[in-house]
């Protein structure tokens, strides 16, 4: 048998898989130039979310219609909160827990509007969103206030207001449901909320408070009586700590 006829001397040899790989990984400059440009991008990215103060909204700003709103709903107010801690500065700060009275729930359809036509104008302000859901807190409609909470948090993650109405909303809702898992979960969702809170917050005792309370009803004593001290290591003395100290075992002062 006679042997392959050979190549021509002039013939290109044959690429083999490395060189193929390593002419693959050619880039152009404009490649090489746009890869730069996205890696120097990312890179501020992250320096910017370094050092750049987060954003933590307090009060309801200063549109007309808000302080419209304000006025109308000024004065006591009270809502359904099952000994949860709930604070709303379209209700002047922190409310009482108990059903709200006829007068409080005809002045908050009126303000409703006007929180609604300043949310119109300020689309990244989250507070007219906060003062719509503190509303339908009033009402009890807890799944349409926790979703205008987390609304108003996607603008501001860092939102005190937001996190801890949420939190309550979500708790309240769970509450309300008879199906055991979906309370459950309900009531883990309303955990995560109150411990978005930043402790630096005038709302972060309050999310502390309701924190050891809703891991208590999620049936874990652990975690309740840990956070209860955590509570406790803040406020020792007022009426609200004896309820901590139940949870947290400590005997009464």
């Amino acid at each position: 048998m006679s042997d392959p006829t050979p190549a021509p001397p002039d013939a290109p040899a044959a690429a083999t898989p490395v060189s193929e790989f390593e002419r693959r990984l050619e880039w152009s400059a404009i490649s090489t130039f746009v890869f730069i440009a996205i890696l120097l991008a990312l890179l501020g990215m992250g320096l910017s979310s370094l050092f750049m103060k987060p954003w933590h909204p307090v009060g309801l700003g200063d549109d007309p219609d808000v302080v419209a709103a304000a006025a109308l709903l000024a004065g006591p107010a009270s809502a359904t909160t099952n000994g949860l801690r709930w604070s709303a500065a379209a209700l002047g700060g922190e409310v009482s827990d108990g059903a709200p009275g006829t007068d409080l729930t005809r002045r908050a359809s009126a303000a409703r509007q006007k929180f609604e036509a300043a949310h119109a104008r300020h689309r990244r302000d989250p507070r007219p969103l906060a003062g719509i859901a503190a509303l339908e807190m009033i009402a009890h409609d807890y799944a349409k206030a926790a979703g205008h909470y987390r609304r108003a948090c996607e603008a501001a993650p860092r939102y005190g207001e937001g996190r801890l109405g949420a939190g309550v909303a979500l708790a309240l809702q769970a509450d309300r449901t008879p199906e055991t898992w979906q309370s459950r979960a309900l009531r883990l969702q309303a955990i995560a909320e109150f411990a978005m809170v930043d402790s630096t917050l005038a709302e972060y005792p309050l999310a502390t408070y309701n924190r050891a309370l809703v891991l208590r009803d999620a049936d874990r004593p652990a975690d309740a009586a840990f956070w209860a001290g955590r509570y406790l290591a803040r406020d020792g003395s007022s009426a609200w700590a004896e309820r901590m100290r139940a949870i947290a075992g400590t005997p009464a002062r």
